[in-house]
């Protein structure tokens, strides 16, 4: 068990793209970004105050990265929700960005609040646009046929609402999020949180059936965990 441990680790370490001493290799237009996040607190990095983080969680957390020789467990990882890049901290205190293009999923676990967020690629699935066919989808659920997805991205603005890489002290980070729904035909759409939009990815098929669920259960499509619970209904069609 310790040598296929060492071995994950050693796959783990190899798809590193690059690094730049304590801090991962970003692309130049988002490195300002990323060394002061990772900075902050720390001297001159952390000097200009900014309003949250990046970051999905803004301090390092244990999780587990799923590659296609095995799941690696127990890393300490940050993921980075403007350039939508995973970050390694190493057993010596440094940090790495992982090339994430051989991974199926990874998570990371909050233990300050109970939870644990899930990524996952469908490169299977069918989706319209290009750039999200290799990428990472938070899962909201995915335990059947049907699975409710969610993209989410930070922005830096200040002031005037604009936005910015410039650390000023009015800096915020503005999160927005897409949800997705995976169809039984493996296809991923856009949806918008209300009754209309899950029915019509749904399809006609089943429309009379869930429609009815819907009025039994008396459930709200804008809330996520009724969602949740008409696709459970759903896959048991």
């Amino acid at each position: 068990m310790r040598l296929l441990l060492i071995s994950l680790f050693v796959g783990l370490a190899s798809l590193v793209a690059r690094a730049q001493g304590a801090i991962s290799a970003t692309a130049p237009t988002d490195a300002d970004v990323v060394n002061r996040e990772l900075g902050k607190g720390k001297g001159q990095l952390g000097a200009t105050p900014v309003a949250g983080s990046s970051f999905l969680l803004p301090y390092w957390t244990r999780g587990t990265v799923k590659m296609t020789s095995g799941t690696v467990p127990q890393p300490w990882l940050k993921y980075d929700l403007h350039s939508d890049r995973l970050l390694w901290r190493r057993p010596s205190g440094d940090s790495l960005e992982l090339n994430t293009s051989a991974m199926t999923e990874f998570s990371l676990g909050d233990s300050l609040h109970g939870t644990r967020y899930l990524y996952r690629r469908y490169l299977d699935a069918r989706i319209r646009e290009l750039p999200l066919r290799t990428a990472f989808f938070e899962v909201r659920y995915d335990a059947g046929r049907s699975a409710l997805l969610r993209k989410r991205s930070r922005t830096l603005f200040h002031t005037n609402n604009g936005p910015s890489l410039a650390g000023r002290s009015s800096d915020r980070w503005v999160e927005t999020s897409v949800f997705y729904l995976k169809n039984t035909d493996n296809t991923i759409e856009p949806i918008r949180l209300n009754s209309k939009a899950v029915l019509a990815v749904l399809g006609k098929a089943q429309a009379p059936a869930l429609q009815a669920y819907i009025t039994r259960e008396n459930l709200d499509l804008s809330a996520e965990a009724d969602i949740v619970k008409l696709l459970k209904y759903y896959d048991s069609l």
